[in-house]
Parts: structure tokens; sequence; C-alpha cells
């Protein structure tokens, strides 16, 4: 069951990430981030680095929601509905490979800022959006 759960929210991470990256690398977004893309390495980078972000974020929710309700004895989720959207959907939206990957690229074509930029934004931004996703959550219910 365990698998089951793992391999169905994977199957829907992967294809929010993959409309994600139609979205703005090929997609009618792609003018919208045209002037900064270039940032973060182009468009196909600015993707993965906003589904980073955005998982980043929901598992800040979904971390500080689970721990609040476990601590007052309660059960946020069966078991493994947690399992498939921890390790499931949200580790099959981000992508620490690619991430690695594009930045290993970009410093080697000579980009050192961009890969430098490309690396701090998914990591420091990461880390800032799920603390902030998880005093959100917090706050909201205590």
């Amino acid at each position: 069951m365990n698998v089951l759960a793992v391999a169905i929210g994977g199957g829907l991470g992967a294809l929010c990430r993959y409309g994600l990256s139609v979205l703005f690398a090929q997609g009618p977004l792609q003018r919208l981030i045209a002037g900064i893309s270039h940032l973060v390495g182009g468009e196909a980078s600015f993707a993965m680095t906003l589904a980073n972000l955005l998982g980043c974020f929901l598992l800040g929710i979904l971390f500080q929601w689970s721990e609040s309700l476990a601590s007052l004895g309660e059960t946020p989720l069966n078991p493994h509905a947690l399992l498939a959207l921890r390790v499931g959907f949200l580790g099959s939206l981000t992508t620490f490979s690619t991430l690695i990957g594009d930045v290993t690229v970009l410093g080697s074509e000579g980009r050192a800022v961009v890969s430098l930029t490309l690396l701090a934004v998914n990591l420091v931004g990461g880390c800032v959006l799920f603390l902030l996703a998880a005093a959100s959550v917090r706050g909201t219910l205590s």
C-alpha cells in the first residue's frame, strides 16, 4: 500500500512539474518571465525554481500542520496519504538533481553569477518559504 501511495503521489507531482515547465518554458507565460528568467539561467530553470519553491512552501505547511495536530494527540491524515503527499507528490514536484545539473552546466559555461544566483534562490528561498509556511500554520492553529 505504501508503494502505491508513493506512486500515485509521485505521478501527480511529476505531472504538475511538467505542467509548470510547459507553462513557463514553452507556454503563454513565457513572455511574462522573459525579462527575469535570465537571472536563473533561462525559462526551464525558472520553472524548476518555481516548482522547488512551491514544494518547499507546501512541505512547510504540511509539516507544521502535521506536527501541530500530532502534539494535540490527533492524526492529521491517513499515513498513506501523508506518504503520498510528502514523498510522492512533493518529492517528484521538486528536484535537487536538476538544480545541481543546471548550476553545474551554467558554471561550466562561465556563467558563475547566474549559477550562484540559481543555487541561492533555490536553497535560501526554499528554506525561507518553508519557515514562513510553517510559521503561518503555527499562527493560524494557535
